[in-house]
């Protein structure tokens, strides 16, 4: 979980998945609920700390300061929901092997959070025909919808994750001065960036590709990016009612027993950013001896930088923002 301070529970969930994988658990039905739960109050909270540093990218400067201050309040709400039912606004430690490590007490908590999160979503509504007003929307629109390419979406799920709506062996990471070849500056041929690809080919990962996957969602522009993981805000609130309800304080959220062996196993989940993969392996004294990561950006490297040629300097830099990427996962950064 500490890999990543914005998908933390993304981390978290896909590391306990894939431990789960090995050792043949399968958490209680509270407890499964509870963490898809999670994942997509931390879907929602990375995806409106994403909407406060892109909203200066595509509003008009008159509209700019009290937008800014309604994100920052849903934020702040969306932060406390995480801190009452995970136990952290970050890193939240309920997430455990087996479940989930606590259930909420009384039906009256579950009832507020109910309550709390029916408010947030007309909140966020109303934000969205902010967002979506052409007339409050600055030049830098019209370029983003404009820009059109093409893309290979790659999902496993819309909300959670599932490792057998991938191919796994078709799964390559290779690093980035192998997936460009020859001809790069020196500084670049220096960067520890891998680049993950799917068949040998560039795959975007992330809310569009969830939502071309599994709602027939199908505008390819640079804007596009954008409207989907907007949308996937309002899906991801109304989709956390939905099991709220089905959650039974009364009922155990993660399994008694648990007995480590030898084994490998994996973990596939759909984070804010798109589909993250582990892979663990124990040795005979359940002790792990290999794990390995993939993370979102390193499929989307290749779209990031493909997207933002021919387009005027001046929208550069908001091409990067807009896809959203963790770059402190996929690379480390130097100094050109």
């Amino acid at each position: 979980m500490r890999i990543c301070g914005l998908c933390h529970t993304a981390h978290g969930i896909a590391a306990v998945e894939a431990f789960e994988d090995v050792l043949g658990i399968s958490p209680p039905a509270n407890g499964r609920l509870l963490r898809e739960i999670l994942g997509l109050l931390n879907r929602v909270q990375s995806h409106l700390i994403h909407l406060i540093l892109i909203t200066p990218d595509i509003i008009r400067k008159e509209y700019l300061e009290d937008l800014l201050i309604e994100e920052i309040k849903l934020l702040n709400k969306i932060n406390d929901i995480i801190t009452r039912i995970g136990g952290s606004p970050t890193h939240p430690p309920y997430i455990v092997i087996g479940g989930f490590g606590k259930t909420p007490a009384e039906k009256k908590t579950i009832s507020e959070q109910l309550k709390n999160i029916s408010n947030i979503l007309e909140k966020y509504r109303n934000i969205m025909k902010i967002l979506t007003d052409e007339n409050k929307q600055n030049r830098k629109i019209e370029i983003l919808k404009a820009k059109t390419y093409d893309t290979k979406p790659l999902a496993s799920h819309l909300f959670y994750g599932d490792k057998y709506n991938i191919n796994l062996q078709k799964l390559n990471t290779i690093h980035y001065e192998k997936y460009r070849g020859n001809n790069l500056p020196k500084e670049v041929s220096k960067t520890t960036s891998l680049v993950a690809l799917y068949g040998n080919n560039a795959v975007e990962v992330g809310p569009r590709s969830r939502l071309m996957v599994y709602r027939e969602f199908q505008d390819n522009s640079l804007w596009g990016l954008q409207y989907a993981r907007m949308l996937e805000v309002e899906l991801s609130l109304l989709r956390i009612m939905e099991l709220l309800e089905q959650v039974d304080s009364n009922e155990p959220s993660k399994s008694r027993s648990i007995v480590f062996k030898r084994g490998r196993g994996v973990g596939v989940y759909e984070a804010p950013r798109g589909t993250l993969i582990h892979f663990v392996e124990l040795d005979s004294e359940g002790r792990v001896s290999s794990y390995k990561i993939i993370v979102p950006t390193m499929f989307n490297i290749p779209y990031i930088e493909s997207s933002a040629k021919n387009l005027p300097a001046f929208i550069a830099s908001t091409i990067p923002r807009i896809y959203d990427p963790c770059i402190p996962c996929a690379t480390h950064i130097i100094k050109v």
